[in-house]
């Protein structure tokens, strides 16, 4: 099921090379209708000690061959089952919107394969899991409806792929069945992780309040927090990107101070 290099049956669930010197292992997952573009520059911009693991979905980028997924449940025990034999140091996951949703499932669906638990959970740009989503399902509109509602709840796409049909044409269905799966996913309750959680999220983000993102909590009995970032849904993509890969390396230096090692992740290099 699962080959050594973390490729599946049907494509590499993971870009980015191997770091054999890194001391844990940070898996990415995409927003809806992205892929692991977005990821690769934090491989410069944070500490070696680090070994960023974005996590390719099928349907986008180079497996965009592949048909999209629409169930969340099948997508994260295909992940679980790809990421599996890379859990052999200590590792944590990051998330953002749809990501965030996938990387408690994830955390949870390798816990109950008998995996050890992340080190950290970042979760990002989305409320907890179980609270009910502000609103209504979109994912079977109209392109045209489907379009205005995006530029209403996340600011639209991209002026070059409305202006581009032959873009338009391949980035709507990945990003409508991205949709399907997040309006059609189910929240079953289960037994809150054991370690620390960080919610982050943009001041401006129309689609996270502060009651949301601090339900984030209710999924771990360790340490939790929530942290605002100057911008929109979209921060980490913006100024704030310096700051939030701070946070994550500090925190992540907090997770491996009790490893035995000569080597102490040294923070944002800020590059």
């Amino acid at each position: 099921m699962t080959l050594s290099n973390g490729a599946g049956r049907s494509g590499s669930w993971l870009s980015l090379g191997r770091n054999p010197d890194a001391r844990v292992r940070l898996f990415c997952l995409p927003h809806a209708g992205a892929g692991t573009a977005s990821y690769h520059g934090w491989k410069r911009q944070l500490p070696a000690e680090i070994e960023i693991c974005p996590v390719q979905i099928p349907g986008r980028e180079s497996r965009l061959a592949e048909p999209s997924y629409t169930s969340s449940e099948a997508l994260i025990e295909e992940i679980a089952l790809a990421i599996a034999d890379r859990t052999d140091k200590p590792y944590a996951i990051f998330g953002h919107s749809m990501g965030a949703l996938l990387a408690l499932d994830l955390a949870l669906r390798l816990r109950e394969h008998g995996q050890p638990e992340p080190a950290h959970l970042f979760v990002s740009g989305r409320n907890a899991t179980h609270v009910p989503m502000k609103h209504g399902s979109i994912h079977q509109l109209t392109d045209e409806e489907f379009l205005d509602a995006l530029a209403i709840r996340y600011g639209g796409l991209p002026q070059e792929i409305l202006e581009t049909p032959e873009l338009l044409e391949v980035y709507l269905p990945i990003l409508r069945a991205d949709l399907t799966l997040l309006e059609t996913h189910t929240y079953i309750a289960r037994s809150p992780l054991a370690c620390p959680v960080s919610a982050f999220a943009g001041k401006e983000d129309k689609n996270v309040s502060q009651t949301g993102l601090t339900a984030w909590g209710e999924h771990t009995t360790g340490r939790f927090e929530s942290l605002w970032f100057e911008g929109d849904h979209f921060y980490l993509n913006g100024a704030s990107r310096p700051a939030l890969l701070e946070a994550i390396a500090n925190r992540l230096q907090n997770a491996l101070a009790g490893l035995p090692s000569h080597n102490q992740l040294s923070g944002s290099d800020g590059r």
